[in-house]
């Protein structure tokens, strides 16, 4: 055929391909699912994939995601092609291309930077708030004025600051993190001069993302004062992707090094003894498990309902001031 039907058909058939092009980066109507953030490191990811079910590989360029179910629960699981929460955001976005998600999970593993009178290796920090402390501008003087982005010169541009989870997610995860530090015995090598038997919790966590690894005690207590984290892991970029798209993003982190805690060492995590998982092993699979709780008793009740993905903190601020107090979560989650 040609002339101008052959013309007519031609514009047809680009205009469908456009439109499918289209289609191909909304999320499609599918049943929701909860996206996991499987961290790179430590390479130990059989908790997770042991419990998956159905399991449908699918690849979209570098990222590849496992579409499957947890205890009837349904997930996509991704690990990213490449470490750091930038690459881990990137595939997060790029599951949001391809899936329905209702929420997202990321269990990982983190830095104290609080000492050891209250933080030590194994302890759960969940995440009620998530801050980008890379973000800030150093003065000559070596002064510390975080949020550089949201400097005046800025003004009247979008901005993001502090992202934080929606209470009743919050009070969910407390309780699966209570139910998970009740059934751990840490051992006694994780921590060798404050030993302790149980994780402890903070309800309340200040989490801090960048690509930095301090141990500097000087310069992460600069970083500490201005943006008041407790610890090195938080996925601020993920939680970022996620909030744009107003989908909650639920973290949880277990301290696997500690420079307060062992300040003789250069990065701060324990010697394991022979035969032994290493720590950041033993902290992941902490998180691990805290997840797969969650998604064991709340999975489909999370899928079912709406939450609030808020930018201005739910919480009143002597939650942060005491955050091992759990402040009525655990009742609030059904638990206690």
């Amino acid at each position: 055929m040609g002339g101008r039907s052959g013309w007519m058909l031609g514009l047809v058939v680009v205009l469908c391909m456009i439109s499918g092009a289209g289609r191909a980066v909304a999320a499609p109507a599918a049943p929701a699912a909860l996206g996991i953030l499987v961290p790179v490191g430590p390479p130990d990811y059989r908790m997770i994939f042991d419990r998956l079910t159905d399991d449908s590989v699918q690849q979209f360029g570098p990222f590849t995601f496992h579409a499957g179910k947890i205890g009837g629960v349904p997930v996509v699981i991704n690990i990213a092609p490449a470490d750091g929460p930038l690459m881990r955001s990137l595939a997060a976005q790029e599951m949001l291309h391809h899936f329905t998600i209702g929420a997202f999970l990321y269990p990982g593993t983190s830095g104290a930077h609080l000492g050891p009178d209250t933080m030590r290796i194994g302890d759960i920090i969940l995440g009620a708030a998530n801050v980008d402390f890379g973000n800030f501008f150093l003065s000559k003087n070596g002064d510390v004025t975080g949020d550089e982005f949201g400097h005046e010169r800025f003004a009247g541009k979008t901005h993001y600051g502090p992202l934080y989870l929606d209470p009743a997610l919050l009070a969910r995860l407390a309780c699966a993190a209570d139910r998970v530090a009740g059934s751990t015995r840490l051992p006694g090598w994780l921590n060798p001069q404050h030993p302790r038997d149980r994780p402890d919790i903070f309800f309340y966590g200040i989490q801090g993302t960048s690509t930095m690894w301090l141990a500097d005690r000087d310069f992460m207590q600069r970083i500490d004062r201005v943006f008041h984290v407790m610890d090195e892991d938080g996925d601020w970029y993920s939680n970022l992707v996620a909030t744009l798209y107003r989908v909650p993003f639920i973290e949880v982190s277990t301290i696997a090094d500690s420079v307060p805690e062992l300040p003789d060492t250069e990065r701060g995590i324990p010697v394991a003894p022979a035969g032994a998982p290493k720590a950041p092993v033993v902290a992941q699979r902490i998180s691990d498990a805290i997840m797969l709780d969650l998604i064991a008793h709340d999975g489909n009740a999370i899928l079912a309902a709406r939450f609030d993905t808020p930018t201005r903190s739910p919480y009143p601020a002597s939650a942060f001031a005491d955050p091992k107090r759990d402040d009525g979560l655990l009742r609030r989650g059904g638990c206690r």
